[in-house]
């Protein structure tokens, strides 16, 4: 397989990325969506809203001619996501290591997230991978205007660490993540942990073990 390198910034997605919390999201997501009047099983819900925003949700259940309280609507879904991130969230396998080897090849990264700060911080905290990101490498959906498949974190995510869009790599799980660093001007790895490897076609390289990341990055 061709070497992705060099670049000078990686850029990680949270969810699926980092820390397992996707099908911790997307049951919470299917469960809500059907009680709200869109039934909607967990396979269905990684297929349509895996790496999007919640806002996505709440317009199907407005489209399916349900009026909500949007940010009552966003408050359950957190309190709830998050009761689950407590109990079960875990680190993708092999990711800390990962984190380890770059540090030591001295190689930037970042975060780049659809979800809210205090979900990243959350994840990122529970799983004990916060001591690789202090606050000013992570961007979230607070700090923009647009989630994915929108460009605007990635490209943010690049100003803010100084580096041109086309010098960063992006690890992502979703075929949204995917579109939005394209749409970026940005090469994508496909991290294959939860993801179909069907899903992550558009991706420039797919993984499906974060292990087999550094490789691919390092290799002339």
């Amino acid at each position: 397989m061709p070497s992705a390198g060099p670049f000078d910034l990686v850029i990680f997605d949270h969810d699926g990325v980092l820390v397992d919390s996707e099908i911790i999201a997307m049951d919470l997501c299917a469960s809500l969506l059907t009680e709200y009047g869109v039934p909607t099983t967990v396979d269905e819900a990684i297929n349509v809203y895996l790496g999007g925003s919640l806002d996505t949700v709440m317009t199907a259940i407005e489209n399916a001619g349900t009026v909500i309280d949007r940010d009552a609507f966003d408050a359950r879904f957190h309190e709830e996501l998050f009761d689950g991130f407590r109990r079960e969230l875990n680190p993708i396998p092999g990711i800390r290591t990962l984190l380890e080897q770059l540090g030591a090849a001295a190689i930037p990264f970042v975060i780049a997230s659809s979800g809210s700060s205090q979900r990243v911080s959350l994840g990122i905290t529970t799983t004990k991978l916060v001591e690789f990101f202090p606050d000013h490498v992570i961007t979230t959906r607070d700090h923009v205007e647009r989630g994915k498949p929108f460009p605007d974190l990635f490209i943010l995510a690049a100003k803010r660490a100084g580096i041109a869009p086309a010098r960063c790599l992006v690890i992502e799980d979703s075929p949204h993540g995917i579109e939005a660093a394209h749409r970026a001007g940005m090469k994508v790895i496909g991290l294959s942990h939860r993801t179909p490897v069907a899903r992550l076609a558009a991706a420039d390289w797919i993984v499906t073990d974060a292990a087999d990341i550094l490789p691919l990055i390092l290799v002339p």
